[in-house]
């Protein structure tokens, strides 16, 4: 799996706030499930205040959040926590 980035991302910005997350899952194929769970929305959901790179490696998942403020940072950050917490839990059912 590559690394993705959010629409837009080519467009020149200023992002004075970054963030990364690790997520190490305890197989390849559960980060694989999560993985493309998430893809959907962090493909098709546009940010014009924030950018997202997103990427599976092995049994990791990276985030790397660049956001223009602290309340686009804390929303992007929000949403993918909730999908991947959605997918966990859909797994456990």
């Amino acid at each position: 799996m590559g690394l993705q980035r959010g629409p837009g991302a080519e467009e020149k910005q200023e992002w004075p706030i970054e963030g990364v997350i690790e997520l190490v899952f305890p197989d390849e194929k559960t980060a694989g499930i999560v993985y493309e769970s998430v893809l959907y929305e962090h493909e098709s959901v546009p940010y014009r205040r924030s950018r997202i790179d997103f990427l599976k490696e092995g049994k990791k998942i990276t985030m790397r959040f660049l956001a223009s403020d602290n309340s686009a940072l804390r929303g992007t950050l929000n949403s993918y926590l909730r999908w991947i917490k959605v997918a966990m839990d859909s797994l456990e059912v």
